[in-house]
């Protein structure tokens, strides 16, 4: 069997002893990069340490703990009940303030699942007392969560620009972030309707009013203000004033320093980490070229752009979008491009990539998903639950491809 070969399969082969151990993938991910890369491949141990990817590592860890500590003082918390009190209650517009709530959230750093794990509990509990469809308020804040989850200041975000960097894509800015909040907000919409949103108009529910603010949340509301204008303005590595910031709130006593770097995610950390150097070893034994070349004959022009949303989709919903997919799939996008004679490019490749494997993290196999099965009230059938999100999962598989035939994932790429 082709070394190229062996070393494909060693993808496929560590995400599913991960799946079937429940040992996290990024650790066997890295025990077959060195057997394959080191034993069988002939690399130096050192060269495959360094496929670590650095600067990706740091700015994470970086923004996660800044998060971290306005979790863990209730920013977050607070202001997502200060916002969600402002739709007074109406239920027509109860799940489109938790879709912008979780947008908006996950857009300025503490990402897809910290923002999930925030507001599912909250839009769950208030489905139930109101009779909102719990499918529609899990779906509008999954997508929020995703739509925001691409931003430059927030971790999945940040893994595809690295991602797009180091395998000489470019500088991708806010293309995919822009591209993705346009393709999910347009299917979030057709969610809405399809489930009943328009239907309850006129109808109320009397929401809580929230405390106010304490001083150190209006602290952090303000540290977070300033990480986002200083990025915007000065260019700086967002996860580096991350830190500087999380110092700041660390002085002055805004939360538990050690509760705040145990709430880091390390696990998501390590299976990145360790399936990016898996990647990388594969790519330096031939593999991304052979999976490269053997995509190029599944596409032309005009078919480029959904079979890759198809693909990104698909193995997204039973593994890792920010794991798995976009490190397995990134890297084959400049080899693709040329070998397809630049009918499509770089850019929107991983557009589709990044878009595609992360409209479908609502199926019940993902974090987000499993979070809102937990969530979900036990008298309700779970069952139903979990095909319902497989449904909207596939959905989504199928908006974003016809999407990207029309030419809509194209609209923020040059």
């Amino acid at each position: 069997m082709p070394l190229e070969l062996i070393a494909l399969l060693a993808i496929v082969l560590a995400i599913i002893i991960g799946f079937w151990t429940n040992i996290n993938v990024g650790i066997v991910g890295l025990v077959f990069a060195l057997v394959l890369g080191h034993y069988i491949g002939g690399l130096p141990v050192n060269t495959i340490i360094g496929y670590w990817p650095l600067r990706l590592f740091f700015t994470t860890v970086g923004v996660t703990l800044l998060f971290s500590i306005a979790k863990l003082n209730g920013t977050l918390d607070k202001l997502s009940r200060t916002l969600i009190y402002q739709s007074h209650g109406n239920r027509m517009l109860i799940p489109i303030i938790f879709y912008v709530l979780s947008l908006v959230l996950a857009s300025i750093g503490p990402g897809n699942i910290s923002t999930s794990a925030l507001l599912l509990p909250i839009g769950l509990l208030i489905a139930s007392q109101t009779g909102i469809s719990m499918l529609m308020i899990s779906s509008l804040i999954i997508l929020g969560s995703i739509a925001g989850g691409l931003s430059p200041l927030a971790p999945n975000g940040i893994v595809a620009l690295e991602l797009a960097k180091l395998h000489g894509v470019g500088e991708m800015g806010f293309s995919i972030y822009l591209t993705n909040v346009v393709t999910i907000t347009l299917f979030s919409i057709i969610i809405y309707l399809v489930l009943g949103g328009l239907k309850r108009n006129g109808e109320h529910y009397q929401i809580p009013k929230p405390g106010r603010f304490d001083k150190m949340q209006i602290y952090t509301l303000i540290s977070i203000l300033v990480l986002v204008l200083w990025v915007i303005i000065s260019g700086v590595n967002v996860g580096f004033a991350a830190f500087v910031i999380a110092a700041f709130l660390l002085l002055i006593r805004a939360a538990d320093q050690n509760q705040a770097i145990l709430n880091i995610p390390w696990s998501t950390l390590i299976l990145i980490c360790g399936m990016a150097v898996l990647v990388s070893v594969v790519d330096a034994l031939g593999g991304v070229n052979m999976l490269t070349t053997f995509l190029a004959r599944l596409m032309n022009r005009t078919t480029a752009v959904p079979v890759m949303a198809v693909l990104s989709g698909v193995m997204s919903i039973f593994s890792s979008a920010v794991g798995v997919v976009m490190p397995t799939l990134i890297p084959t996008t400049v080899q693709l491009s040329e070998t397809l004679g630049h009918v499509v490019s770089p850019a929107l490749l991983t557009v589709t990539i990044a878009v595609g494997s992360h409209m479908t993290t609502m199926s019940p196999f993902s974090t987000m998903g499993a979070l809102a099965l937990a969530n979900t009230p036990e008298d309700l059938d779970k069952k139903k639950m979990f095909r319902d999100l497989f449904i909207v999962a596939f959905a989504a598989v199928l908006f974003t491809a016809i999407f990207g035939l029309l030419g809509g994932l194209g609209l923020f790429v040059d």
